[in-house]
């Protein structure tokens, strides 16, 4: 095995040529760059330099080496410099967990902050229940989360967005010309939900607005990802509560309605572990404001 040191030893006296001007500019004795020399062309099995007591050459397998070691030198001050970044936090990649509704809610300006402000940044993204997303985070299978959640344990937290709560109908249901909804109108129909083991903050919020209005909702059918809601809902299988800013999927066959009377809001935050080590995180949660919370 080649050990650095020996490869810019080498590179000095391949340089030089001359092993006491080579020794002088290592800040060793001659007999001591002599002796790593001929180490290392032991652990090469070749010889790297022909010499005499008038002059020193290289062979063609020092030349040879003379590229490959000006290579490794360079590849291992670049991984040097690299794993140094990282422990700055200045380059690194994080995990995000989130909920489909933080899509459409300007998440792309989040993410091109990061890639503003943090170049070396990687981020890679995956759609998870909020009850899952902190599951991840405990489990350092996530390192950053987006979802619904009023309780979070140990976790941490920082709301990024209070979003209204609208009616998502078919476009064919009775009321769908009508410019906002009175929830009561819905009492007998069957309803859509996020099952409540994978939100249920957001399962709680949906049922105590329907109950507010005087009703306990039919939720006859349930999906977990709010993609799948409005898909249903477009289907004609149900009505169902969204956030107002999932309007904007403009799924065909979907009307969304806002709530008469009703200032329900879904609110969203940014969830992490604060015993992460991860050396990025205090930077990316800087980014979204976070990081005194």
């Amino acid at each position: 095995m080649l050990d650095l040191k020996s490869l810019k030893l080498f590179l000095v006296l391949a340089e030089e040529l001359h092993y006491g001007r080579a020794a002088q500019r290592l800040h060793m004795s001659q007999p001591s760059l002599t002796k790593h020399i001929q180490q290392l062309e032991a652990r090469l099995g070749v010889q790297v330099f022909e010499r005499n007591k008038r002059s020193v050459r290289l062979t063609p397998a020092g030349r040879e080496l003379v590229q490959e070691a000006r290579r490794l030198i360079t590849a291992a001050e670049r991984s040097l410099r690299a794993v140094q970044r990282a422990e700055r936090g200045e380059i690194g990649r994080i995990r995000i967990g989130f909920v489909a509704a933080v899509l459409f809610m300007g998440i792309e300006r989040l993410v091109q902050r990061i890639e503003h402000d943090l170049p070396g940044v990687e981020s890679a993204w995956e759609e998870m229940g909020s009850h899952e997303q902190l599951e991840a985070l405990q489990q350092d299978r996530l390192d950053l989360g987006f979802g619904q959640m009023s309780q979070v344990g140990e976790m941490r937290s920082h709301v990024v967005a209070r979003v209204p709560l609208v009616v998502a109908l078919p476009d064919t249901h009775r009321l769908a010309d009508k410019p906002e909804i009175d929830l009561s109108a819905l009492v007998d129909d069957a309803f859509i939900a996020i099952p409540r083991q994978s939100a249920p903050t957001f399962h709680d919020l949906s049922v105590s607005v329907c109950m507010a209005a005087g009703f306990s909702p039919n939720i006859l059918h349930s999906a977990k990802h709010l993609v799948s809601i409005v898909s249903l809902v477009a289907m004609g299988r149900g009505v169902s509560l969204v956030p107002e800013s999932f309007s904007r999927a403009a799924v065909p066959g979907v009307c969304f309605k806002p709530i008469h009377g009703c200032d329900a809001r879904a609110e969203f935050s940014v969830v992490w572990n604060p015993r992460s080590t991860l050396p990025v995180l205090p930077r990316v949660l800087q980014v979204l404001g976070a990081q005194d919370i």
